[in-house]
């Protein structure tokens, strides 16, 4: 299954990479944030998202709404709608709605900070197929992260308000070194709690990150929490768990962890990123704190067509014109970089300022 993208990706099945150039490449899988806007102010935020931070001239709900038209044109299957915080904006279930209308799978991420007070209008919509809510430790660890106390119980009604109401949930842990050494105990409270799957993916040095480098986990703790995976994942677990795209690859683990081994990033190939402006990107996960100037946007909705900047050519060259020969440091002689590809394009970036060289990858940690 693929993941929550970072935060803002989506639990669907991972299907075979299909090279752009073949005429079955379209944005299949779409993650859009649909508002800036957040009523938190976590610390590793990737897009320091906060209380009435907006991107400039966010989309009004007409222009919303023909975007969803658009993807649906497209042939677009799923779109993963998140934030910023997305129930603050007020027209959230037109996009939920419009979006099913079409037969398009509809998931939602959350902070879950909202979701008991409007619970009622989100259970109108009982076909979303999954709502993913951020967990990023016990209550002390994730009241610190989230920056509000009681954020925690928040979240944990959240969960159990929605399975009530007979809907899927999902958590997602971003791990940093507050809180990879409870990861034990996160597992407990999500399994009391009955959800349905949990995804664990890592932070950052981006957003907000960028001022709280020192808990960024260190490449040297990434078998650490894919062993976690493996174990949980082999004892039975009444859970589905599995990695972020940003861990892997290639190692005994991935079979283990993953229903399918790592088929390389989607960014612009069959996954699609929308930001609350309109502009689109290969995923939301690259640089989203840059409002301006940010060398991954490829066009905006306002100015041509999604088709367009799909179609256009050179669009997404960081990942559909990947060159094997520029790949750099231990990706260089990975035997395996043919198929990875040097594993996520953000996390690549992330930690060297290159698309060809990913020093977070297990294979090359234990090497």
């Amino acid at each position: 299954m693929r993941s929550f993208k970072t935060g803002r990706g989506m639990f669907v099945p991972r299907p075979r990479l299909i090279e752009p150039e073949a005429p079955n490449c379209y944005p299949r899988y779409a993650v859009w944030e649909i508002t800036l806007n957040c009523n938190l102010r976590c610390i590793h935020c990737g897009s320091a998202a906060e209380r009435n931070r907006y991107r400039p001239e966010e989309l009004d709900t007409d222009e919303i709404l023909d975007l969803c038209d658009q993807l649906a044109a497209m042939g677009n299957r799923r779109v993963t709608i998140s934030g910023g915080e997305p129930f603050l904006r007020k027209d959230w279930s037109l996009v939920v709605e419009r979006l099913q209308q079409y037969g398009i799978e509809v998931g939602i991420i959350s902070n879950g900070y909202l979701i008991p007070d409007i619970i009622d209008e989100i259970a109108r919509f009982p076909g979303l197929d999954i709502i993913g809510i951020s967990l990023d430790g016990t209550e002390k660890t994730h009241d610190r992260i989230r920056g509000i106390k009681g954020s925690f119980q928040r979240t944990i009604t959240a969960f159990e308000l929605l399975k009530r109401r007979g809907l899927r949930t999902a958590a997602v842990t971003s791990v940093c070194k507050l809180n990879i050494g409870e990861l034990e105990d996160i597992y407990r409270i999500l399994v009391s709690s009955g959800l349905y799957a949990w995804q664990l993916q890592l932070i950052f040095v981006g957003g907000r990150m960028r001022k709280n480098s020192e808990l960024v986990c260190p490449p040297e703790d990434l078998p650490r929490i894919l062993d976690f995976i493996a174990e949980k994942r082999e004892s039975g677990t009444p859970m589905i768990i599995y990695p972020a795209d940003c861990l892997g690859y290639f190692t005994w683990r991935e079979e283990k962890i993953r229903p399918s081994s790592w088929p390389g990033c989607h960014a612009g190939i069959l996954g699609i990123g929308i930001e609350s402006n309109g502009n689109i990107k290969g995923c939301l996960s690259l640089t989203p704190e840059f409002l301006e100037n940010n060398p991954f946007v490829e066009g905006n909705i306002r100015e041509n067509t999604l088709k367009e900047i799909w179609n256009r050519p050179g669009a997404f060259a960081y990942n559909r014109n990947f060159d094997k020969r520029k790949a750099k440091a231990g990706c260089r002689c990975c035997i395996h970089l043919s198929k990875c590809r040097c594993g996520c394009s953000a996390t690549a970036y992330y930690a060297t300022g290159s698309r060809y060289d990913n020093p977070y990858c297990v294979y090359r940690v234990e090497d």
